[in-house]
């Protein structure tokens, strides 16, 4: 396969060029509290990163970038790859005695908001804490899209790498041009931060715990507790702002842009948020009725408010814990990985198989149903009062077989840690979906149980999650490699 290795280098520069400026951050933090392993780290990792960047896009700014939809993927993988590698540097050289396999599980981690850990922030300096939570807020929105954003010139071939990273069947532009379309995106994704920002100052939490758990919330990667590795013990205020944000990053962006022209109707009216929504409430609501009625709460109030926040967190893929749903019945663990295994919106931070597939298979299913029955019935799959493409709907099922098909696969994988089948089948689901937490020995997110095999290829499975499977997949095919087969 021959690849247009300038647009490849470009983008990989501008991508450096921005880890590089997000490092002097933490590197800020790091001297501010007199951590001076970590700001070594940072200083000499953010230097080759800044270096390398503007060097590379020197080099090529005058160059005419062109990208087939085989690069686009290959350009989205690599690119993640390398930022998530050079995003474990810090970590590894803070003279903190960090094992290198532990530095690229919280690197892969922080990137793809999984929230999973294998450090225990409590003893992680300040700085790193704050560079995993900076690492959640930009891999939240997506680091392409970004790119694209400050850097037009790529144009509508930017809509090729952009649609092999935004998670979601398909990239909806909320303008004629990609790059608009992607300021647009971080401009909300922006005001969200702020707005959530403002509200935790006043609440308690000191500066620091306010900015990290705002970067995280809002890229529905979980929360950072500096006092309690499992259990989040924060107050009632808090806690609703956390969720609210939560739920606010797993809703598909579309529907700010809408609220933003004056087109409410068409949030109003939107299936797959309505369907979110409800899933999210009639989840919380069965849930509370079970702990209720099986005496883990005495008050069904109580329940019914620790329910919804654990259905936010499940369903948006943030994965915190409020609760130790450890001790809950069956029933409620089953609730909370169906909401899991659907996932959030479309284009939204979230993770998981997302709703608007969710639907589309259930329809499909509504409609092989109907078609024994009426096998010379035509019956479209509708959505919004629109027909579903054949090819999408195809599209979808595929998407589907593969994702049940790579987690049997992951669970068989990590069976050979020989931990317990819950622990085994949470943690590759975890891992999959970026959600970074489940039950058994996982519990609160902790994969420090695994050996570094375990680690190595949960962190795999983190960023194949993340850009949802095709982009790590279609490098095992041999048609991707082969020029002379490959027309685009």
């Amino acid at each position: 396969m021959t690849y247009n290795h300038r647009v490849i280098l470009r983008t990989i520069s501008v991508i450096m060029l921005f880890e590089g400026c997000a490092m002097l951050i933490p590197l800020v933090c790091a001297v501010y509290y007199q951590e001076w392993g970590a700001a070594s780290a940072f200083f000499f990792t953010a230097i080759c990163c800044i270096c390398f960047g503007m060097t590379v896009f020197k080099h090529l700014r005058y160059y005419t970038l062109k990208i087939k939809t085989r690069e686009g993927f290959f350009v989205a993988f690599i690119c993640w790859f390398l930022v998530c590698l050079v995003g474990t540097m810090p970590f590894a050289l803070s003279e903190c005695g960090y094992s290198y396999i532990d530095c690229i599980f919280e690197s892969v981690s922080g990137w793809t908001t999984t929230g999973a850990w294998v450090i225990n922030i409590d003893t992680m300096p300040r700085s790193l804490v704050l560079w995993k939570a900076i690492s959640n807020w930009l891999g939240g929105m997506g680091l392409l899209l970004l790119t694209i954003s400050f850097f037009p010139i790529l144009g509508v071939q930017g809509q090729k790498m952009a649609a092999a990273e935004v998670p979601g069947p398909d990239l909806e532009k909320m303008s004629a041009r990609i790059s608009d379309t992607a300021k647009l995106s971080y401009k909300i994704y922006i005001a969200m931060t702020v707005l959530e920002l403002c509200l935790l100052l006043p609440s308690g939490l000191t500066p620091f715990e306010a900015a990290i758990n705002t970067m995280s919330t809002i890229s529905t990667a979980g929360l950072y507790n500096l006092n309690n590795d499992v259990v989040i013990n924060f107050t009632p205020y808090v806690k609703a702002v956390f969720t609210f944000f939560s739920i606010a990053g797993s809703v598909n962006f579309m529907m700010y842009f809408f609220i933003s022209v004056g087109k409410w109707k068409r949030v109003v009216k939107n299936v797959e948020l309505r369907t979110y929504l409800g899933l999210l409430t009639g989840g919380s609501v069965i849930m509370a009725i079970v702990l209720t009625a099986s005496g883990t709460y005495h008050s069904f109030f109580s329940a019914l408010g620790d329910s919804f926040v654990q259905a936010v967190a499940f369903g948006s893929t943030s994965g915190f814990e409020i609760a130790d749903i450890n001790v809950w019945p069956t029933a409620c663990k089953i609730i909370l990985l169906v909401l899991l295994l659907i996932g959030g919106c479309g284009n939204s931070t979230s993770g998981s198989i997302k709703v608007i597939r969710f639907i589309v298979y259930f329809k499909l299913i509504i409609r092989g149903i109907y078609k024994r029955i009426h096998p010379h019935a035509i019956r479209p799959i509708m959505i919004q009062n629109k027909p579903v493409s054949a090819e999408s709907a195809s599209s979808i099922t595929v998407f589907l077989m593969l994702f049940f098909s790579i987690y049997i696969f992951s669970s068989l994988v990590l069976s050979v840690e020989n931990q317990d089948m819950e622990t085994t089948l949470a943690a590759a689901l975890g891992a999959i979906t970026n959600n970074g937490t489940g039950f058994g020995n996982i519990a609160g997110g902790n994969f420090g149980i695994f050996s570094a095999f375990g680690k190595l290829f949960s962190a795999i499975l983190m960023l194949a999650g993340r850009l949802e499977l095709y982009a790590i997949i279609l490098l095992f095919s041999r048609s991707f490699w082969n020029s002379d087969r490959a027309r685009s």
